[in-house]
């Protein structure tokens, strides 16, 4: 039987998929030794990098489909191929398959050479490489890892210089992380786990997911984020020991949750506590939170210091961080739009009470009706004008969003 036919064959509707694409694969290359892989080995990102050759063959036929991707323009992604590989003086092939398995889909590598060790060695060369933080950060959703690279660059986009927070609040946060890698010795010196859990709490709209993801920038250690625990077929409990799981595979690595009072549920709570509490290969792991509701938050998770055992809290801006904030918006502004001293020092003192997701949007609103005109010196009396509708807004919404700010996904937008 051809190549195509075995291929085409394996791919049926009925159960035991895996098996007979296995057995398909074996079958079509009686002559190497296959080694098979899932998740996040990614032999495209791995050749991207010239670190292998990689040529799709054109038989059996290639099942390709594009789509469009805001930072990456029109990208391609292979569901069912066969690639001649060539690595580190080797001669490999490499079949990907990908099928629906209930409501979720099953992704498997088949990697063929003429040895087990050189199968194995290129297996782990790829994915020791696919796991570092190489443009791209373990989402996990749905049940299953995915790499997602736009996530990753906004977290490049991300920087403590464009924070407003109160204090030295920045610097500690920097300094407490950074200490934290590197202090291995001396943790394993005094016996003490090197593991580390910080939850970030407080309002929304504040600061804590920009922050969230410039501290993952300056780490610059594999991220995982959890963007989901649900899942159909399968519980939150499991899905909950697969991050972990993952997780301490990756030590050091940075392991995310945000909106940590939605995901976990007087059902998942102890599986979550019993994970976080485990000390099982967690060396170097760092969970890092995010709540918009401590409130919500069992006290045996938001008080328990051995689990977050630091706390930082974004509150609403002080005077003095509304000063700044606006200073900065100052030095954005094209002259024509300039205020002055006098004018941005009402605006801070009229803001009290907004969020820095306030503020923002005050000064963007104002700034496209200003362009409407674009009449020099009339800034400020946009700025008043969106001013009031802000704060008739608050007044009126429990928990008001910014008319004019579009609602985005909760990660890694802020």
């Amino acid at each position: 039987m051809k190549d195509a036919e075995l291929f085409a064959n394996a791919l049926g509707p009925e159960n035991g998929t895996s098996y007979r694409v296995s057995r398909a694969v074996a079958t079509a290359f009686p002559d190497k030794v296959a080694v098979e892989l899932s998740e996040t080995f990614d032999l495209e990102d791995y050749a991207e990098a010239r670190l292998c050759e990689a040529s799709l063959r054109s038989s059996p036929h290639a099942v390709e489909s594009s789509h469009w991707r805001r930072a990456y323009g029109l990208s391609r992604n292979v569901s069912l191929g066969v690639w001649d590989v060539k690595w580190s003086d080797h001669d490999l092939v490499v079949v990907r398959a990908a099928w629906p398995d209930r409501y979720t889909e099953v992704t498997r590598y088949y990697i063929l050479a003429e040895t087990r060790a050189i199968a194995e060695g290129f297996g782990a060369a790829v994915c020791a490489y696919c796991n570092e933080p190489h443009r791209t950060v373990l989402a996990f959703r749905g049940g299953c890892w995915r790499r997602d690279r736009e996530i990753h660059q906004t977290i490049q986009s991300a920087s403590f210089d464009d924070l407003v927070l109160a204090g030295d609040m920045a610097r500690e946060i920097r300094e407490d992380f950074t200490s934290f890698l590197g202090a291995k010795d001396a943790y394993a010196r005094y016996g003490v786990p090197w593991k580390r859990g910080v939850l970030f709490l407080g309002p929304p709209g504040n600061g804590k997911t920009h922050c969230l993801r410039a501290v993952i920038k300056l780490l610059d250690v594999p991220c995982l984020y959890v963007q989901s625990l649900r899942a159909h077929y399968e519980t939150d409990d499991a899905n909950i020991a697969r991050v972990f799981e993952r997780a301490r595979e990756l030590t050091p690595c940075c392991l995310v949750f945000e909106d940590l009072d939605s995901m976990i549920t007087a059902e998942n709570r102890s599986t979550f506590l019993n994970q976080l509490d485990g000390f099982a290969n967690a060396s170097g792991m760092l969970t890092l939170a995010t709540t918009n509701h401590p409130e919500k938050l069992d006290p045996a998770i938001l008080d328990r210091p051995s689990r977050f055992d630091r706390k930082y809290h974004f509150g609403l801006p002080a005077p003095a961080e509304r000063a700044r904030y606006v200073a900065r918006w100052r030095e954005r502004l094209d002259s024509a739009m300039a205020i002055s001293d006098e004018e941005a020092e009402l605006l801070t003192t009229k803001t009290d009470g907004f969020s820095f997701a306030y503020l923002k949007e005050l000064f963007l609103s104002a700034m496209i009706r200003w362009m409407s005109t674009q009449q020099p010196g009339a800034m400020f009396a946009q700025l008043q004008s969106q001013l009031e509708t802000l704060c008739e807004q608050m007044r009126t919404e429990p928990n008001p969003t910014p008319a004019a700010l579009p609602v985005e996904p909760r990660f890694p937008f802020t």
